[in-house]
């Protein structure tokens, strides 16, 4: 009778053990069906949204000649290292500076909010070197930025005017001729979209541009530019929209 009642009480713990087993491979399956069939359009999409990014190719802005046609002002593309963020591991963070320590010999301290200029205006050596050794490092990131160059001397600089970034990141005239042939001199930014690494850097071979950049036109202004005239390069600065 005891061994009757122990038979039985092992059938009922298998069972119970098959059913669970059985219960939970069939809640397996469903969401394998929902997430591969069900939702499969959407988890691609989701997908896809996550991996690639937009970005905008900027136009390069027209030039102010003088009126024997030689430039008075002209953009020009010059590269930043950028310490975008700073590491949240301690680890990390201490094995970027140390490979600071060794790349970037004199870069500036880390106080201060970031993004944090470590080097401007780097040479293509340059670029291809730190590009090399912060591969594994997406906080730090090689920018390229524009700067607006006007030749000749303080008067005819002041007559040419300057160039600010608004706060959608357009290139605008602020004062003088730049400011008065704005809308000539602005052209029409461009836009790519491509795909992102596991550490934020652009895969190249994804890049496919979705609209072509247009860049301003030349405008003639009335002065001319003596012989041996020098130029004078400036960041940009901030304007409000």
């Amino acid at each position: 009778m005891r061994g009757t009642m122990a038979a039985g009480g092992f059938k009922l713990k298998t069972l119970m053990i098959l059913s669970f087993l059985l219960t939970w491979a069939a809640v397996a399956a469903a969401h394998v069906f929902y997430y591969a069939v069900a939702r499969r359009d959407q988890s691609l999409t989701d997908a896809r949204r996550i991996a690639w990014r937009e970005a905008e190719i900027p136009a390069l802005r027209g030039r102010i000649l003088d009126r024997n046609g030689i430039p008075a002002a002209w953009s020009e593309l010059y590269h930043e290292l950028i310490l975008e963020r700073i590491p949240d591991s301690p680890r990390r963070r201490e094995n970027l500076r140390q490979r600071m320590e060794r790349v970037l010999p004199g870069a500036p301290a880390w106080t201060g909010k970031p993004p944090i200029l470590l080097k401007s205006n780097l040479a293509p050596d340059e670029i291809v070197l730190f590009a090399r050794e912060f591969r594994l490092f997406p906080e730090v990131r090689i920018v390229p930025a524009m700067r607006r160059v006007a030749a000749g001397s303080s008067e005819i600089r002041e007559r040419i005017g300057k160039t600010a970034e608004n706060n959608a990141g357009e290139i605008v005239g602020i004062s003088g001729l730049e400011r008065k042939y704005d809308m000539e001199l602005s052209g029409r930014a461009g836009r790519v979209i491509v795909m992102l690494d596991r550490n934020g850097n652009w895969c190249n071979e994804t890049l496919r541009i979705t609209r072509r950049a247009e860049n301003g036109k030349d405008v003639t202004a009335d002065f001319a530019l003596p012989a041996g005239t020098e130029a004078s390069g400036e960041r940009f600065e901030h304007a409000e929209n």
